[in-house]
């Protein structure tokens, strides 16, 4: 459970990252994932840099959690 947190939290940062600079440099269409949200149209900065702390949030919970082999 504690690789699987681990690697969501990487997921969701690096889609924030990308998708903030991806927006600020007016970039087009590309891999993450803000961009093929319709949802989210028009507040890509705003969920890109939710994205960003929800993937912090979790990445500092996941060092909370027991591996199963401890």
């Amino acid at each position: 459970m504690k690789e699987f947190a681990s690697t969501v939290s990487l997921l969701l940062f690096i889609q924030g990252i990308g998708g903030i600079i991806n927006q600020l440099t007016d970039g087009g269409p590309s891999w993450f994932l803000i961009n093929y949200i319709d949802a989210l149209q028009g507040y890509e900065i705003i969920a890109s840099i939710a994205f960003v702390i929800l993937g912090a949030i979790i990445g500092a919970s996941s060092y909370k959690l027991k591996d199963k082999d401890s």
